[in-house]
């Protein structure tokens, strides 16, 4: 009988210690890279002002391992030497780069770019109108977006869910094979980052095309507490959180 009682309790240690972790807490936070600057309700200024205010310990962002080092120049993702790079070094956040390195990145993105430009020879006319939809949609958005909650908001996800469908089902394969294998790069990372900092504030930085699709699947994921960011950005502003120590930057 003691045997018995003793390999029960072996048996859920195992469980009772994983239900003691806590989870990290993750938001996702859209950027629009360099329409920060033509957006007046979600600026460069501002974005580092909702960094703060959403308080991280941790931030995943949409880089590879060597930019944190070398931190380049961004033609496109303009908000990282504007915004990010100061505040990492301001607040010393734990960062974790969700591009990955080469030969991943080149395997994952030059069959993808090739889907696209591949598409574009074969029907152009397709692409044209594409393209119309694309942009008519982004003055929409552009439009909608009065605050930095709408750009994290369900309506927004909603748009954009919608033309990576659409996309898909236009260019064929390699779109929607390049644009899951890119999401789940960068979805792996995050799980890994909540792993490692359970009971922490996650804040993920990516596209805002990229908030539909890591939003469902965090909300799905263990070890994760997906934050509803469009209501973290509507409550009013709670007390800073000081963070010490210098930045901790794993090369992920």
């Amino acid at each position: 009988m003691f045997r018995r009682f003793l390999l029960v309790l072996a048996m859920a240690l195992p469980a009772l210690a994983a239900a003691k972790v806590p989870p990290a807490e993750v938001a996702v936070l859209a950027t629009l890279h360099q329409l920060h600057a033509t957006t007046p309700a979600y600026s460069f200024d501002t974005l580092g002002q909702v960094i703060e205010r959403l308080q991280p310990e941790v931030l995943c962002v949409e880089l590879q391992p060597d930019d944190l080092q070398r931190r380049p120049a961004e033609a496109t993702k303009q908000e990282y030497p504007r915004v990010v790079y100061p505040l990492i070094d301001r607040h010393h956040y734990r960062v974790y780069a969700m591009e990955p390195a080469e030969p991943t990145y080149s395997d994952i993105l030059t069959p993808y770019i090739q889907a696209g430009h591949d598409f574009s020879v074969r029907e152009p006319e397709q692409a044209e109108a594409f393209s119309r939809y694309s942009d008519g949609a982004y003055i929409g958005l552009q439009t909608y977006w009065t605050s930095p909650a709408r750009v994290n908001d369900a309506v927004t996800d909603a748009v954009l869910r919608a033309k990576h469908e659409l996309q898909q089902a236009m260019v064929g394969d390699g779109e929607r094979i390049g644009w899951e294998r890119w999401n789940r790069q960068f979805l792996a990372v995050i799980l890994q980052a909540a792993k490692e900092n359970p009971g922490k504030r996650i804040v993920v930085l990516v596209g805002a095309e990229h908030g539909y699709w890591l939003r469902g699947h965090l909300a799905q994921a263990t070890g994760v507490q997906l934050l509803d960011t469009a209501e973290l950005l509507r409550a009013p502003a709670a007390k800073p959180i000081q963070h010490a120590g210098r930045a901790d930057v794993p090369m992920t």
